[in-house]
């Protein structure tokens, strides 16, 4: 398996560039999706499926929808090794992506909009739970 990084409203930013600098130098694909795309499977935006795979009923047409506004990363990494040295050159380098996943078997089956609507409801629980620690302090 080849590794990946599905960058989402991060084309063009200075942001951006770090982190196609870090993946890139680590061997990854770094791949900016466009809104038009948001439709496809997460495996096919990553290159684990082909598009000409798809089924009838998957969802491969034109994302034609409101989309979502915020940054967001998708990496599909060959091993737990890139994975982690590439999430250790983003703190070293202080890039920080709040909403970011990990393709995994069952999210490779979702389009961008379904992933991204998990990811942000995982971050604000999380942001909620870290509030709340901080008050008992």
């Amino acid at each position: 398996m080849k590794s990946a990084v599905l960058c989402y409203h991060l084309k063009g930013t200075e942001k951006g560039k770090k982190i196609g600098m870090i993946f890139g130098f680590l061997g990854f694909k770094v791949r900016h999706v466009e809104e038009e795309e948001y439709g496809l499977p997460i495996g096919v935006l990553a290159g684990i499926r082909a598009k000409e795979d798809l089924q009838d009923t998957d969802t491969g047409c034109e994302y034609k929808g409101e989309g979502f506004k915020e940054e967001m990363m998708v990496i599909s990494a060959a091993t737990e090794e890139m994975l982690d040295k590439a999430l250790f050159l983003m703190k070293k380098e202080k890039v920080r992506v709040d909403l970011k996943a990990v393709v995994t078997p069952i999210n490779q089956e979702w389009d961008s909009i379904s992933l991204y609507e998990e990811i942000r409801k995982e971050h604000l629980y999380m942001k909620q739970k870290e509030a709340e620690r901080k008050q008992e302090d």
